[in-house]
């Protein structure tokens, strides 16, 4: 029987015909590979493949990160991730070109996703806490309404609700109410109510430059000219 196998080509030819199909198929598919990123442009991110494809060179492709307008990640150069393949064109979702995709299968590396990856040597702070961290620390405000936004970076933090704000950083602590606002740092104290000023520092007490330790109260006697009748207050 082993010599029949050898006569009978067409059954040996028919048997490679299908093993090169499948491996051309295959070999089209998207590839889900590991990845470095080199550039970055918004939403969008060129990766260079972490993978030996020796006699092979892969190139960097720019693709779009695996990441919805609500939630937004502060990718670096360097971030480490994987390719994930879509089984139809993205350009048109994607903004990377036009149009409405087809079932037509695209190239084995023009319908990918970036998809960031976690890393053994970071670990979180708190194993138990969310965290939200960038190189300029973070935003979240709303996007409909009323204004509402908290706002952390390096120059510090911003609470914001319509005209009402607090901000803390490295050398003051303040809270705006309208017209209305209290400053706190170094120096003291000092309060804003529309036209009218009160600050409380090393030096004492003043009300619109006036200091409220030295101030006097005067007497009018009838239509007479004004008579200091009371001491400074000390």
């Amino acid at each position: 029987m082993a010599d029949n196998y050898a006569k009978l080509w067409v059954q040996k030819s028919s048997n490679q015909l299908a093993i090169n199909r499948a491996q051309q198929a295959i070999s089209n598919t998207g590839r889900a590979l590991p990845c470095r990123v080199v550039s970055v442009s918004g939403s969008i991110v060129t990766v260079a493949f972490e993978v030996s494809a020796a006699p092979l060179t892969l190139p960097n492709i720019t693709i779009p990160k695996a990441e919805s307008p609500w939630i937004r990640m502060p990718t670096q150069v360097g971030d480490k991730g994987v390719t994930m393949p879509a089984d139809a064109y993205l350009g048109g979702v994607s903004g990377l070109g036009g149009g409405v995709a087809n079932l037509t299968r695209p190239g084995n590396l023009s319908a990918l996703v970036f998809v960031p990856i976690s890393n053994a040597g970071s670990g979180p702070i708190d194993q138990n806490a969310a965290q939200v961290q960038g190189p300029n620390g973070a935003i979240i405000r709303t996007t409909q309404g009323t204004r509402s936004e908290i706002v952390t970076n390096t120059d510090g933090t911003t609470v914001t609700f319509g005209t009402s704000t607090i901000v803390v950083n490295g050398t003051e602590t303040a809270l705006t109410f309208g017209a209305t606002s209290l400053v706190l740092n170094a120096a003291g104290i000092t309060m804003t109510f529309g036209a009218n000023t009160i600050v409380l520092n090393g030096s004492g007490l003043s009300i619109n430059g006036e200091s409220y330790e030295n101030h006097t109260h005067g007497y009018f006697p009838g239509t007479g000219t004004k008579v200091q009748t009371d001491p400074p207050i000390n």
